[in-house]
Formats: C-alpha cells, sequence, structure tokens
C-alpha cells in the first residue's frame, strides 16, 4: 500500500491514500488549484464552497466536452474507414 500523500487544494490540506503515484496526485491538485483560481479571478468570490462548486462545473464542462468531441471523431473516422472499405470491396468486385 502506498503512503498517504498530502495534497493541498482551495488552501486546505487533504491525506490522499491512492494506488496512482504521487506525482500524478499533485498534477491533480494544480490543476485543481489552477481551475480554482481561474474561477475565483472571473467570479471575484472568496466563499470556498462556492468557488469549489464552480470549479466542479468547469472540470465537468471540460470533460464532458472532450468526450463529445472524441465521440464526434471517433465516427468521423469510422465513416471514413467505411468508405474506404466500400471502395476497396467496390474495386475488388469489377
Amino acid at each position: 500500500m502506498n503512503d498517504a500523500v498530502e495534497l493541498k487544494i482551495l488552501n486546505q490540506k487533504y491525506l490522499i491514500n491512492s494506488d496512482k503515484p504521487k506525482k500524478y496526485l499533485e498534477e491533480l491538485a494544480a490543476y485543481v488549484n489552477n481551475k480554482a483560481d481561474e474561477v475565483s479571478k472571473k467570479t471575484k468570490s472568496v466563499d470556498s464552497l462556492n468557488i469549489a462548486v464552480l470549479t466542479a462545473l468547469n472540470i465537468a464542462d471540460d470533460y464532458l466536452s472532450t468526450q463529445l468531441e472524441t465521440n464526434i471523431e471517433s465516427t468521423r473516422v469510422l465513416e471514413k474507414v467505411n468508405n474506404i472499405y466500400k471502395y476497396i470491396s467496390n474495386s475488388s468486385n469489377g
């Protein structure tokens, strides 16, 4: 089992037990803190709960937008593969 890693997120300390490497967990904390800084600058809010919720919404938006883009790109690639397959099939038949 890995040692607990202390992370500071939104000026709060958290002790995290995880199978993930310490460096990865620190990168996650840095990502969340960067997003929280962006939110705090845009909203001028000092309420940490408000900042945390808005940060979570921003991260969720990033995640879902990336998933949507990935799905669209996968569909586009699949359509191209199907077109190539049809072209090859038609060429070999005639």
